[in-house]
């Protein structure tokens, strides 16, 4: 007798998610990797990931500041290598960014002043370590402990998973919807503000439920919403 697939992938959410007594935060992070992100030797197989990623800022009334279309071509091995590029008011920009070194380029010129290094390396390795989740989870440093189980804003059961990590004040809530394991929602804690990140829809075209759209608010602690900080759109050009 043949068992649809997809009837086995919920019996075996639910069986899992059954013992929540049991459950630490590198278990839960562990099996929705293999049963709702395509499994982590997928992730290991990956070599190069090249994307499109549009950025839409907002002000605290609403209104649009400014929108970014920057295209990622990430490398994964022999190590990690980014390349990021766009145009910004005209100026065509351009980072390169491995384990060891940054260059940033503006119309083809190396800039060479150190604050604006540091801040182009600091935000394109923010900017893989939100787009290669949940995976990153299980390959860098950090502490996972399982918070508890909640109810999200739109009616989803989730896992919450607390996330800390060493050299770090920043505190982040990682949540796992119950049913189908997938990554729905990030909180996280810079000082005394809050950001709620929210996974609206995954793409399917790589089997691994990469973000498609996410929307970025500024929050409060019992997260009331205060108003929609930027909206993300992925678009995958290519992956091997």
């Amino acid at each position: 007798m043949k068992i649809h697939k997809s009837w086995v992938y919920i019996l075996c959410i639910i069986f899992f998610f059954s013992c929540e007594s049991d459950l630490t935060g590198e278990m839960i992070v562990e099996k929705v990797l293999e049963n709702a992100h395509g499994g982590k030797e997928a992730w290991q197989n990956v070599k190069t990931i090249i994307y499109e990623k549009t950025t839409m800022f907002y002000d605290s009334l609403g209104n649009e500041e400014r929108t970014l279309v920057q295209t990622f071509h990430n490398t994964f091995s022999p190590e990690f290598l980014s390349i990021v590029t766009w145009t910004e008011n005209g100026i065509r920009k351009k980072i390169i960014t491995n384990e060891e070194t940054t260059n940033v380029f503006e119309n083809g010129e190396l800039q060479l002043d150190a604050a604006i290094i540091q801040k182009a390396r600091s935000d394109i390795h923010a900017a893989h370590y939100a787009f290669w989740q949940p995976y990153k989870l299980i390959t860098d440093e950090v502490a996972l402990t399982f918070d508890r189980k909640v109810r999200l804003e739109d009616g989803t059961k989730a896992y919450a998973v607390k996330a800390t990590y060493q050299n770090s004040d920043d505190e982040w809530w990682y949540y796992f919807d119950v049913n189908t394991g997938l990554f729905v929602e990030a909180l996280v804690k810079h000082g005394e503000t809050y950001s709620q990140i929210k996974n609206v829809e995954h793409e399917t075209a790589t089997g691994l439920k990469l973000h498609k759209e996410r929307k970025s608010y500024f929050v409060d602690l019992v997260k009331d919403q205060k108003y929609l900080r930027a909206h993300y759109f992925y678009k995958i050009i290519d992956l091997n």
